[in-house]
Order: structure tokens, then C-alpha cells, then sequence
């Protein structure tokens, strides 16, 4: 198995086998099926969203969902809010192009004031409570990277794809929740969300370009880190090797029948099913599947 002979080439001893197993058990293992998720909170938003057409998006975020903390946008008139009918149902989305009125949306919604570190690193925010959740939207290129890097060199173009690869990265996260009833902060998680973004927004999934997203391909990305920085440095290691294999079959499958003939619900769940280790065990060639 591809995990074993990962184990072997970095030498892990029993506690870094251990470390490594718990990372990458599959936490969708398990989990039931909600059958009905609730949307009623929906109703809120297009109260919110009939307000801001007559006083305008800022004034609606300010009055209706930051009032402890209003934003001082610099970009006003830019600022939009709409209910988005993805995949996992309608959400709510908060976006601005304005860098600095992101930000601060960011930091008085999610973090009640307190700017977090690395918030320049970020692009979206999705918030999930008890009787409300939506997300909030940015114009950054995608984990930092140009379109250059990708060999794009449309700049506009990339943007535009960065909105909608984020927005699919944001509902795919909130799929999982309204169907498991969990999202977790891990790279199971994370390949998925990035593999339904990209298909989305490029219609296509390459895993070059997810491996460049989180740094495992030298250039502007980096987001690895934020999701092993509490594995120690020899399972990291081990971890990144497994991923970049998973992002390759990824590629092959995205290219099979099978693959064609699914929803998009349905590819979550089968992704969801199969864990990390076994996206990295997948058919080598799409002609296998």
C-alpha cells in the first residue's frame, strides 16, 4: 500500500506512525447522513438583501449583521450580498473586491474586532452557527498565486476564476456540514473543497495547480502549513508526499466516465467516503476506473 511505503521512505518510528495514522483517518467514517438540512434561516438574509436594495449593501451589513461592530468600508458602493443556489443549497455571500473592506468584514463578523494573524493569506471566510451562516467573498487571487504562475497571464480572467474556485472551495465546506454535520480543518478536507473549486471554476482540476495552492510546488502558494503546523517535521513530510499522490489521481479520475456521470453532491460524498490514503490508493490511470 501507497501509505506503507511512505511510512518506509521517511522512516517514521511508532510515535510518528501513530501521528501519521490519526492525521489521516478518514473523520467522514462513521458519519450519518442529515436528511433534510435546515434553511430556514434564509429568510433572514433576503430581508437583509431586500433592505440593501434600497439602502445599499453597506448600510444593510452594518445595520443587520455587524451593528456591534460596524465596517468603515472604503469601497461602498462595490460591496454586494446575494444567496447563491449552489450544490449544498442556498448561502448567503458577502463580497467585496476592495481588499481592506474584506478584511475588516473578516475581523468585526468572525473575530468579534480582533484581526487575526495571516489575514492577508486569506480570500474567504465561511460562518456556520446555530441560526444563521453565509460567507464572505474576496477578489485576492487564489491562495496568493498569480495567473502567471499558472499559465494563465490574464490577470482579469484569473480573478474572476478566483471568486468562483473560492465560492466552490466555500460551498463544498458547507455541503459537508449540511450533510455530516462536520467540516474539518484538515487536508482530507481541503483536497476536496480545492478539487470541486477548481472543476468549477476552470472545468477542469488539475493537480498542478492544487500542489502550487498549497506550496508542495514552488511559487506563491503556501497553505500547507496551516493545516500540518501541529504534525512534526518528519510526518509532514510524509503527509505532503501522500497528498501530492491523491492530487495526481484526483487528475486521472477527473477524467473518467464514472467521474462524468456523477453530481457534484455526489462526487463529495464519494471523496468524503474514500479518505486521504484512499484518494492515494485510487486506480493509477483513468482507464482502470
Amino acid at each position: 500500500m501507497i501509505t506503507d511505503r511512505i511510512i518506509e521512505k521517511y522512516g517514521l518510528d511508532e510515535r510518528e506512525k501513530a501521528e501519521f495514522y490519526e492525521y489521516t483517518a478518514n473523520r467522514f467514517e462513521g458519519c450519518t447522513e442529515i436528511s433534510e438540512p435546515d434553511e430556514s434561516f434564509l429568510g433572514l438574509w433576503e430581508n437583509i438583501i431586500m433592505y440593501a436594495g434600497t439602502a445599499g449593501a453597506d448600510k444593510a451589513i452594518n445595520e443587520k449583521v455587524c451593528r456591534q461592530r460596524p465596517v468603515e468600508f472604503r469601497s461602498p458602493g462595490k460591496v454586494e450580498i446575494s444567496i447563491y443556489r449552489s450544490f449544498a443549497g442556498g448561502i448567503p455571500v458577502i463580497y467585496t473586491p476592495d481588499t481592506d473592506d474584506f478584511e475588516q468584514l473578516v475581523t468585526n463578523i468572525a473575530y468579534k474586532g480582533v484581526c487575526p494573524e495571516n489575514l492577508s493569506q486569506t480570500g474567504a471566510s465561511f460562518l456556520h452557527g446555530k441560526t444563521t451562516r453565509f460567507m464572505i467573498l474576496s477578489a485576492k487571487p487564489y491562495s496568493n498565486v498569480p495567473a502567471s504562475e499558472l499559465g494563465l497571464g490574464d490577470d482579469e480572467k484569473w480573478a474572476e476564476m478566483s471568486f468562483v474556485l473560492r465560492r466552490g472551495h466555500e460551498c463544498t465546506h458547507y455541503f459537508t456540514k449540511q450533510v455530516y454535520g462536520v467540516t474539518n480543518n484538515i487536508l482530507h478536507d481541503e483536497m476536496i473543497a480545492d478539487f470541486i473549486g477548481i472543476y468549477e471554476a476552470a472545468g477542469f482540476y488539475k493537480a498542478e495547480w492544487f500542489l502550487r495552492f498549497m506550496g508542495l510546488i514552488n511559487g506563491s502558494g503556501g497553505r500547507l502549513i496551516f493545516y500540518t503546523e501541529q504534525l512534526s517535521p518528519n510526518v509532514r513530510s510524509a503527509v505532503a508526499e501522500l497528498l501530492t499522490k491523491a492530487a495526481y489521481k484526483l487528475e486521472a479520475w477527473s477524467l473518467t466516465d464514472a467521474f462524468g456521470s456523477m453530481t457534484v453532491g455526489e462526487r463529495i460524498r464519494y471523496l468524503c467516503r474514500k479518505g486521504l490514503a484512499g484518494i492515494a490508493e485510487m486506480a493509477e490511470k483513468a482507464s482502470e476506473y
